[in-house]
């Protein structure tokens, strides 16, 4: 299987213009998806090609855009399954190879503690599902899901850390290793699936920047930042109560704070089958260089 041309949803959100750049840097040939209502600036690099599709995303106004791609990339929200259902779809009647859902994980979605927390997390699982199913009865039609961890240089209070606060959340004991990774990885992770289709095909995979403890985290953005902060320590089983009751009085942030925990606690993916730093040939970056960046960018 060789993969060429690549067609991607979502290059101007959160995880797309580094999944964009990785492409285009890598050789890919791009096109960008973008909704008819879509009012993103189109300032792509030269050679990118833009196509626009109705915003109900209709199969068989897909097909004739995926039709001679190689490949499918979604960075939308992964909660937008019925979207993605489509777009299966749309890319199996278009004969592309390689499906890549708006997984990007912090989490296990899988795992039924993680589901337990964020019951979203249910969404992914069922593409997931959707997605093996279309594979086993399409010959040709492949999928791969990225989880990632927690994007550390995304903005810092996702990871309960406030440089300019000087100020941190920690779960206690602080020594349990968790996996992260900057958005430039998440970019450079997607493309090097699409040159390893063989090895990456119907398949989870766990990357990383660096699998560290909470505690080397605040020790990297304190020596960035040149000051002590003050930390929070927080008791896993107490704080996950009391967000639980929160989210279930709607409060959103308890989500997020959720979210957060998990992958605190629950997210090192060096011990997973499923690692595939080797397989994709990458290595880790240097947690003290990352977190000076991310002071720096203030982000």
């Amino acid at each position: 299987m060789s993969i060429k041309n690549v067609c991607l949803l979502g290059a101007n959100g959160t995880v797309g213009p580094m999944v964009l750049h990785a492409l285009v840097n890598d050789g890919f040939n791009v096109t960008v998806l973008k909704r008819s209502s879509s009012k993103s600036a189109p300032d792509y690099p030269a050679g990118v090609k833009v196509a626009e599709v109705n915003d109900a995303f209709a199969v068989e106004d897909l097909v004739p855009i995926f039709t001679n791609q190689d490949a499918v990339i979604v960075t939308i929200k992964g909660t937008q399954v019925d979207i993605q259902k489509r777009l299966a779809d749309a890319s199996v009647k278009a004969g592309v190879k390689r499906f890549i859902p708006a997984d990007f994980g912090s989490c296990d979605s899988s795992s039924p503690h993680a589901q337990d927390c964020v019951p979203l997390f249910a969404n992914k699982t069922e593409l997931r599902s959707y997605l093996s199913d279309l594979a086993r009865d399409h010959a040709g039609f492949t999928w791969s899901s990225i989880v990632c961890g927690h994007f550390f240089d995304w903005a810092t209070a996702f990871l309960h850390i406030w440089p300019q606060e000087r100020r941190a959340d920690l779960v206690k004991p602080g020594d349990l290793k968790a996996s992260y990774s900057t958005l430039t990885r998440v970019g450079e992770a997607t493309s090097r699936i699409l040159q390893r289709p063989a090895e990456t095909a119907n398949r989870v995979l766990f990357v990383q920047s660096f699998c560290v403890t909470q505690v080397a985290i605040l020790k990297a953005f304190e020596k960035a930042s040149g000051a002590k902060y003050d930390v929070q320590w927080l008791e896993a089983e107490a704080y996950e109560r009391e967000q639980k009751a929160l989210r279930d009085e709607g409060d959103k942030e308890a989500i997020e704070n959720l979210v957060w925990l998990l992958g605190a606690i629950e997210g090192n993916w060096e011990e997973r089958e499923e690692f595939a730093m080797g397989v994709l040939g990458l290595e880790n970056e240097d947690l003290e260089k990352v977190a000076e960046k991310v002071v720096q960018s203030g982000c």
